[in-house]
């Protein structure tokens, strides 16, 4: 059955009868592209087209222009709050495959796990007081991805004291945190300072408190019901926590670990070349990094924690992955710069991106 639009009438005063002037929309208006069985969208695909979206025009009797809009929803039966991909003219739309996960994380999809993405094209005449067409739904099945690590939080009685935000406020934005490799890892690491004589905290999943670890009341395991953490005393701590060490996504075998650092340099570059002792840093809290002024060479060295290089953790090189940033055990360091005195800084405030640098004075 043909739907009518009314665009404007005319009486006739002649026969004293009602001429209604309509412009009649056509059937066939529908989506015309055939979706994939399935999209697995990938970082390094993400600028390949995914998908292009067509659709036939609203034909009508009477030329009035005609704006698309192309919405989405989780839900196919409810696009009520549904999201507007694009607003176009045209009867086509190209998604990349960024652009679909970017729609999918906007939807709430879960990273790595396969969902649902429905779409319909939405047909609007200039005037709003015309009812809008709309195509039949349909609907994608795609598994996105992410490019963020999981983190974990670390509120507790340190926070205010140490340089961060304030004490035990998970959702404070300078609250430290722990993060993982990537995604899905369950192995989280971080550096957090604690300049109180006897640090408590716990270990949130969130910025918030529904989840949170705590001790389980045997040393080095976690439990989400237990009570707060502690530490031996002030520290700049190295923390590590394993959520799930067994991986069958059960959260009751979790496990931490808390080992307090001092950082040093060492190295040819450095004024007692690779010998004890090193040259000692100090941890400055209001950058929230380690420093030290002293005389460098065009030479090797590397960052040295404890005096220790049997730990892999206790020495910072070169990042096998990064030129930018250190890696733990990692290859000489070189200092290329003119030999001097120069003012160092070394900054492991944010987790798996640790990084230094150089300033002459």
């Amino acid at each position: 059955m043909l739907s009518f639009l009314a665009i404007a009438s005319v009486i006739s005063c002649d026969d004293d009868t009602e001429e209604l002037f309509t412009t009649q929309v056509k059937e066939g208006f529908a989506l015309t592209s055939v979706p994939n069985a399935s999209y697995l969208l990938s970082f390094e695909t993400k600028d390949n087209l995914a998908e292009r979206l067509t659709w036939s025009p609203l034909e009508l009797t009477t030329p009035v222009a005609v704006t698309y809009e192309v919405q989405a929803s989780a839900n196919p039966a409810d696009f009520e709050n549904a999201a507007v991909v694009t607003s176009t003219s045209e009867l086509s739309t190209a998604l990349t495959v960024e652009d679909l996960n970017n729609l999918a994380g906007s939807l709430g999809l879960t990273p790595f796990q396969a969902g649902s993405i429905a779409m319909r094209v939405k047909a609007s005449l200039a005037d709003p007081a015309v009812e809008s067409e709309f195509t039949e739904v349909i609907v994608l099945n795609v598994t996105p991805y992410t490019t963020e690590s999981p983190r974990l939080w670390v509120p507790g009685n340190y926070a205010a004291a140490s340089g961060y935000g304030a004490d035990w406020a998970p959702g404070d934005a300078a609250t430290p945190y722990l993060e993982a490799v990537e995604f899905g890892s369950t192995e989280y690491e971080g550096f957090v300072n604690m300049d109180v004589a006897s640090p408590m905290f716990k270990i949130t999943l969130e910025q918030d408190w529904d989840e949170a670890f705590g001790d389980s009341g045997t040393p080095g395991e976690l439990s989400l019901s237990g009570g707060d953490l502690s530490v031996p005393g002030a520290g700049f701590y190295y923390i590590t926590v394993n959520t799930d060490p067994d991986g069958d996504g059960d959260f009751s075998d979790a496990t931490w670990t808390a080992t307090p650092t001092s950082w040093a340099m060492i190295g040819t570059a450095t004024p007692n070349d690779w010998n004890d002792p090193d040259t000692d840093m100090t941890y400055n809290a209001t950058t929230q990094k380690w420093e030290v002024t002293l005389m460098l060479s065009q030479d090797q060295f590397k960052f040295r924690a404890n005096d220790d290089w049997g730990t892999p953790t206790n020495n910072f090189g070169q990042s096998s992955d990064n030129p930018d940033l250190l890696g733990f055990n990692g290859g000489d360091l070189t200092f290329d710069q003119a030999p001097g005195m120069y003012k160092v800084e070394l900054d492991l405030s944010t987790p798996r991106a640790y990084s230094f640098t150089a300033t002459s004075i």
